[in-house]
Parts: structure tokens; sequence; C-alpha cells
């Protein structure tokens, strides 16, 4: 039997042990708040079972009054413990069901009465110990087994929905362990007068019906019947209580303990779980920050490439194109549409779109936008997004070509303040753009408005530049065809003046001089004409013009031409530059005519490297009488060619000694090798080249 106390005693000293260190540990799991409730009834239990070992090994008889007082502090002490761990258990781990609100109201009589009987029993003769030992079972061992029993029950239950197996089977190992604590500790008691322990037997006086009398009864008639005392349990066990609540210690024990570190396992997995979840929260924000820059960055990129191309002065329409189409990729859009509006201001029609299978300009017939909600936009020249409810009729003719838009964003396009039209995307899924799309699409919006600006900026400086060539060769026939009319209409008067006074040998002189006036002045209208055609018209290409030109200019001036071409694909300059290359050309050959006395020119146009970026290099060297280079800034010639080289971010130089001939050098940038359209050209003025012999 001592060894059944110690053993009994060590287990529940185990299980308050056990109890405390995982509550010192932390954590943050369901049983947590009730292992310090769990730990002092394990350490009250055990100091219970190892004082009924002491005082039955006699050796210290003489602290047994002592030691019976501390025992039913420890074992009233412990009772109140398992009572509220058991509540704590039932009521704050798993919320109980509605009904159970009812449960007070029912239970308060039959458990005021048990309370209240409970009293009465103190008064029998009995020792203290004996209603103090049962009623602490009865009021408290008994209700906080059960309600602990249950408790773990209900918490199988709830972990077996979760999947958590294992945990549900340690749970109601753990429930049916209180359970049998329960009975063997909290109904089995010693023996008393009075229940459950035992009970009255009312059958002391037999009833003779027809008789009417009463039998006598045995003189050894017992009214108590005993049945869930020590002894009945020893009766038909075998063993005493003792041993059946040790065999319930070391179940729950095993169980609590088993459950305490299942527990721990579920708060690491719990732990991991966060832990896993942070991680994927940290990855999903550095992927969504490596998608905002990657997003960026690409934004930056096409903006940059969009501005190189608009300072290249590139053609207009490709220009647009390439703006749709990045917009469409950039803001993952099944269709992105460019609409302006007409010259009469009175219909919005389609300039270009981009779909997935292609970018497209709409020139003829004009297709006309009809869509509300784009037109609403330009009228009020704000913005426009749809929400992911919008009725599917309003965003008809949203899409060209494609079955219908679910979701569109609209942005006017204004110039000078102006509406002049709509720039707008549109999705075929239920995927509404956000305010970033809307914004990102301002921004291409206002690309495309300074894209026009550009190429009206570009067309202006075309015509400044068709206007100043005109100037020049208007000075021109100014200073020499108008000056030579003026002098052959002196000439004239001087030869009829001559004529009346017969001198016939003056009279030859002036005609001589007549005919070499009128040979400069022919020799400078032709070349005037030359120059016309040549800078106006671009219809053959521009190396063609200038071969052409080449071989005109030394028809009409007896100069030897000879033109070299080391160009192996196409000219690769933006449009005004070609304008000024041919210019600066004219005014060369026309300084060789006047000033150089030459008679040969060779002109070579070839592609220059200098580091990363190309250039055309047009080189034009006479065998004429050359001169000083350092008095050509008196020169007012040469100085409007270096203007003009500058003028497209070239550069121009001269190099000549007197007897030597004279080599003038120019380099204009190349556009990059990506950039370069056919559509580049500038618009050709229909002007038809005359023949050689037209006068």
């Amino acid at each position: 039997m001592i060894i059944i106390y110690f053993v009994n005693g060590l287990c529940f000293g185990g299980l308050g042990l056990a109890a405390y260190l995982q509550y010192r540990q932390g954590g943050d799991f369901a049983l947590k708040k009730q292992l310090p409730w769990l730990a002092f009834f394990g350490f009250a239990s055990g100091v219970t079972s190892w004082i009924d070992m002491f005082l039955l090994s006699g050796d210290i008889a003489g602290y047994a009054p002592v030691l019976d007082i501390i025992r039913m502090g420890a074992q009233i002490a412990s009772g109140l413990l398992l009572l509220r761990f058991g509540w704590g258990i039932l009521i704050e781990l798993t919320p109980l069901p509605s009904w159970s609100i009812l449960l007070p109201g029912i239970l308060i009589v039959p458990i005021s009465y048990v309370i209240a009987y409970a009293f009465t029993t103190f008064i029998t003769p009995s020792p203290i110990e004996i209603p103090v030992d049962i009623w602490s079972r009865y009021l408290l061992y008994l209700p906080g087994s059960i309600m602990a029993g249950i408790g773990f029950l209900r918490q199988s239950i709830v972990h077996k929905r979760q999947g958590l197996g294992d945990v549900a089977n340690l749970m109601l190992g753990t429930g049916i362990a209180f359970l049998l604590e329960a009975f063997v500790v909290g109904l089995v008691v010693p023996a008393a007068p009075y229940g459950p322990a035992s009970y009255y037997n009312y059958d002391r006086v037999i009833q003779n019906a027809f008789a009417g009398e009463h039998s006598t009864l045995s003189a050894s008639y017992n009214p108590m019947v005993s049945w869930l005392d020590y002894q009945s349990v020893l009766d038909v066990t075998g063993l005493p209580i003792q041993f059946w609540r040790m065999v319930s210690a070391i179940t729950v024990t095993f169980f609590m303990v088993r459950g305490l570190g299942v527990f721990e396992a579920v708060r690491k997995r719990q732990l991991k779980e966060l832990e896993d979840e942070r991680d994927r929260a940290q990855k999903a924000i550095f992927d969504a920050h490596s998608i905002a820059r990657q997003t960026a960055e690409n934004w930056t990129n096409a903006l940059v490439s969009i501005n190189r191309r608009i300072t290249e002065l590139d053609d207009v329409d490709n220009i647009l194109i390439y703006i749709i189409e990045r917009a469409r990729d950039l803001l993952k859009s099944d269709f992105v549409g460019l609409a302006l509006l007409s010259d009469d201001y009175f219909t919005l029609n389609l300039k270009c779109y981009s779909r997935a299978d292609g970018t497209e300009l709409v020139d003829t017939p004009p297709v006309t936008v009809s869509n509300p909600l784009i037109l609403k936009a330009l009228q009020t020249a704000g913005t426009y997004r749809s929400a992911s409810d919008e009725p599917s009729e309003k965003l008809d003719g949203a899409c060209f070509g494609l079955n219908g838009a679910r979701a569109i964003g609209v942005v006017s396009l204004a110039l000078d303040d102006r509406p002049i039209g709509t720039l707008w995307m549109a999705r075929c899924d239920q995927n509404p753009y956000s305010e970033t799309d809307l914004i990102w699409l301002e921004c291409m919006a206002d690309q495309v408005v300074i894209a026009i600006q550009h190429g009206l900026m570009t067309s202006h400086l075309q015509s400044l530049s068709i206007t100043e060539e005109r100037a020049r060769i208007a000075r021109e026939m100014h200073d020499g065809l108008a000056q030579v009319l003026g002098y052959l209409n002196l000439e004239v008067q001087t030869l009829e003046a001559l004529l009346r006074q017969g001198k016939q040998k003056s009279l030859e002189d002036e005609l001589a001089q007549m005919r070499d006036a009128i040979r400069v002045a022919n020799a400078d209208v032709r070349e005037n004409i030359l120059s016309l055609r040549t800078t106006l018209s671009n219809k053959k290409g521009l190396i063609s013009a200038v071969d052409e030109y080449l071989r005109e200019f030394s028809i009409q001036t007896g100069i030897e031409t000879h033109f070299e071409n080391q160009l192996k694909d196409d000219l690769v300059l933006a449009s005004l530059a070609e304008v000024q290359l041919v210019c600066i050309l004219q005014e060369s050959l026309a300084n060789i005519r006047k000033h150089a006395q030459a008679g040969h020119v060779t002109v070579l146009i070839a592609k220059d490297r200098t580091g990363s970026s190309d250039s055309i290099c047009m080189r034009v060297a006479d065998n004429g009488i050359g001169f000083v280079v350092h008095d050509a800034g008196r020169r007012f010639g040469l100085q409007i060619m270096k203007e003009r080289a500058t003028s497209v971010h070239g550069t121009l130089s001269v190099q000549s000694l007197p007897g030597q001939g004279t080599t003038i050098e120019c380099k204009l940038p190349c556009l990059s090798r990506e950039r370069i359209k056919k559509e580049r050209r500038l618009p050709p003025v229909q002007l038809d080249l005359p023949s050689h012999d037209q006068g």
C-alpha cells in the first residue's frame, strides 16, 4: 500500500511539474491558461498521497494530528483546483452550445440540496476527517473530473474536425482518464451512512395485502446497504480502491503529459505555419516590389524611347503607332485606340489602333468613334474608368474588331487647352482597370500630344526651310539676274547711241560684253531652277536626286563632276537633316562655279562611325584655285553652311590652300538603326524635273 501511495503521489507530482514547465515555456495554445490550475492540482494531490504514505508507515506517529490537518487542507485544495481546471477546460477552451445557458437554473436546486445535506452530515458522531474526505470528493473531485473529461472529449471532436488526428486521440484518452478519475476518486468514498456510498433499504416491513398484517423484522436486519464504498470495490475487484486510484493517476498523468507534448508540437507547427506565412508575405511583398520596380523600369524605358523618337523627328504616324503598341503591352489590354477630331471638329475619327493581331493606321475611309463614354470624356476634357458592374451596352463600340469590351479607361487629348481627341484602352474580360492604370494612360496621352506638337513643329520647320531656300534664291536672282537685266537695259541704250553714231568697233565690244552677261545670268537662272527642283522634290530619293543634280550641274557649268555613293543601304537621316544636306551641297557647288575656277568636282557620301554613334559624311572636293581658310570667316556662304549643319546637330569643316583646291566635309548624325522607317520621308511636293536642254 505504501508503494501505491508513493506511485500515486509521484504521478500527480510529475503531472504538476510537467504542467508548470510547459507553462513557463510560453507559447500560444488553447490549454495554456489552464496549466497553472493543473500544476497546483498535481502538486496538492501529490502532497495528499505522500502524507497518506507517511501516515500508513507509522514512522512519524507523533506528527499524525498535524499531518491529518495538512492532508485535509491539501485534499480540499486539490479538489478546488481540479474543479477550477475542469471548469476552464469545459467553458473556456471550446464555447458551449447555446442551450447550456439553461443549465445553472436547472441544477441550482439539486446542487443546493446536496450542499445542505452535506452540511448536516458534519454533525454526525463520526470523526471530522470522514465527512471532509467524502464531501470533498462528492462536491469537488466528482464535478471537476466530469467537467474536465467532457471538456477534453469536446476538444477531441474539435481537433478531429481540424484534421489533427493525433491530438484528437490524445484528447479522447485524456477525457476518458478524467471520467475514470471521477468514478474512482469522486464516487467511491469511505463507508458512511449516506449516499451514494450507501442507501436505505425501505423494505423493512413486509405488508401482507391479503391478511392486512405486518410480519416481524429480523433482529440482524441493517437498514443501510453499502455499494460504492471501499469495501464494495475490494469485494468486487479483489483490489483495494487505492490501487485503482493509482491506475487512474497513471492514466491521467500519461495522457496529460503526452497531450502537453502534442500541444507543444501543435504550437511549434502553428509557429512554423506563421513563419511560413510570414515568409510568404515577405516574398509576396518582395515580388510586388520587384514587379513594381520592373513596371516602373518598363514605363521609363517606353517613355524614354518615345521621347527619343520625338526628338529625332521621326514620322508622327510611326511615333503614334509605337505609343499605342507600348500602351497595350504595358497596360495588359486587348485593345488600345487613338481617335482625333476631324477638321470641322464635329466627328471623332479613329486614327490608329492596336490589338493582339497587329497595329494599324486608319486612313480612308474614316472610321467614326461613337461610344458614348469615349465621347463624354472628350466633351468634359477629363478621364473615365469603367466600374466592374458597368453595363455591357455602354461599352459597345470601344473595341473595333473584337467581340466586346468589359472594361475601358479613357483619357482625353488637349492641345493648347483645346480637345483634339481621345486615347482609350479596353479589355474583353471582367478585369477592371485601376487608378494607376489610368494614370499611366494619361502619361501615354501626354506623349501623344507631344508627338503631335513636334509633328506640327517639324512641318513648320520644313515650311520655314523651303521658305528660306526660296528667299535665298530670290536674293541670288536679285543680286544676279535683276542686276544683269538692269545692266542689259543700259547696254541696249548704249548700243542705240553707238549705232546712231556709226561706231562699229565700239558696238561690237558692247555686244560681246552683253553676251557674257547673258551667259552668266542664264547659268544663275538654270542653277536656281535646279536648286528648287532638288530641294523640294524627293520623289526619287535623296541619293538619286543628288546624282541627277550633279549631272545637271556638270552639263550647265561645264565642270566635270564625279559622285561616289558608299552607302550600302538607305540614307538614315532625319527629314530636316536631308534638306540641310542638300542645301549645303547646293551652296558648295554654287561657290565652286562662281569662285573656284575648277574643272573637276568630286562628291562623296559615306557612313562614318565615331565611337558608338554613326553619321553621314558628305565630302565635296574641287581642283580650283583654293583660298586661305583663316579668311573664311569673312565669307558669308561658308558661314551659312556651318549654321545649316549645326541646326541638325552636325559639323562642317573646310580644308583649302591657294592653288590646291578646296575640300568641304559635312557630318550629320544618323538615326538609330531600329528607328529607321521608310515612311520617314517628308511629304513630297510634286514638281516635275525638267530636262537640261530647257531654257
